[in-house]
């Protein structure tokens, strides 16, 4: 089921949640901030259908506490250029004042780090009303550090999506609507296969692998929830800084090219096939681990 909006507005943010559909944009890509902007006007400005300058910013303004002002820049220019495309009398937030931040080195995990996050997703707390949860945990986010794959990929994986007879996970509909096939560790899929026995007899009918207590697809916040937890029970700390998600994918390329170069492979042979694996746009993308690697092995303790 789809979110429900209630400000003067929710008409024109499901028009363009619909409209990004058609683009072939996910909807979790706005939804979420939209969803929290429709719920600040419900609050601050009851009534109002035109997004004015004043709205815009102190919408962004109320997101510097959580740090979010970046993504709400970002959200609330595209709502503005959507309302001006379809002729509504609209500001948009302008591109010279969107914050653009570098990216920096992503967080990665040492061998004693791996161990105690993933023995910490094992003891992962059971929970009466989640009876399935304390099984999802330990599969999730190994199945997301063996692959590589991106946060929103490991969360939409369909039961469709396994073939336990060959050892492949099929991804599909990802970043960039490019599909692929992984590949998979055998013993990482008999981990999934046993996963998936438990899951089946506790929702016989499922439609993703990893499916929520409703039966639907976890959330993006769910998924982050979940890993700062069992963050939070490793004992890692944060001394070196913030670990997120999505460096579990960071961690799995730079440790597979570090991998590479100690078994002496070419690495400029071999970027292609990881590119390909991991669903990169180009081969740039997986330069950034290469461009990057003696720096980020230095990190490593």
């Amino acid at each position: 089921m789809g979110r429900i909006f209630y400000s003067g507005f929710a008409t024109h943010i499901c028009g363009m949640i619909e409209f990004k559909k058609v683009l072939g944009h996910k909807p979790e890509s706005y939804e979420w901030d939209l969803q929290n902007f429709d719920r600040f006007c419900s609050r601050n400005y009851p009534n109002t259908e035109i997004l004015t300058k004043e709205i815009t910013f102190a919408w962004c303004a109320d997101g510097k506490e959580d740090q979010k002002s970046a993504y709400r820049m970002k959200a609330i220019r595209e709502f503005g250029k959507y309302l001006v495309s379809i002729g509504k009398d609209a500001f948009i937030y302008p591109s010279e004042l969107m914050e653009h931040t570098k990216a920096g080195l992503p967080y990665l995990l040492n061998d004693t780090e791996l161990q105690n996050f993933f023995s910490a997703t094992d003891h992962y707390p059971s929970r009466s009303n989640s009876t399935l949860l304390e099984y999802t945990v330990p599969v999730i986010f190994r199945l997301q550090y063996a692959c590589g794959m991106r946060p929103q990929e490991v969360r939409r994986l369909k039961r469709a999506n396994f073939d336990f007879r060959k050892d492949t996970i099929y991804i599909s509909e990802s970043k960039w609507c490019k599909d692929r096939r992984l590949a998979v560790n055998h013993e990482l899929m008999v981990m999934c296969h046993r996963y998936d026995a438990v899951a089946h007899g506790m929702f016989p009918d499922r439609l993703y692998f990893f499916p929520s207590q409703s039966g639907g697809m976890y959330s993006h916040g769910w998924l982050t929830a979940t890993f700062h937890k069992c963050w939070e029970l490793s004992g890692n700390g944060i001394t070196r800084g913030k670990c997120v998600p999505y460096d579990l994918r960071h961690n799995f390329a730079t440790r597979t090219l570090m991998r590479w170069t100690e078994e002496g492979k070419d690495l400029d042979a071999y970027i292609p096939y990881l590119s390909t694996y991991m669903g990169h746009a180009t081969f740039h993308s997986t330069y950034y681990y290469y461009d990057k690697k003696n720096i980020m092995e230095s990190k490593l303790l």
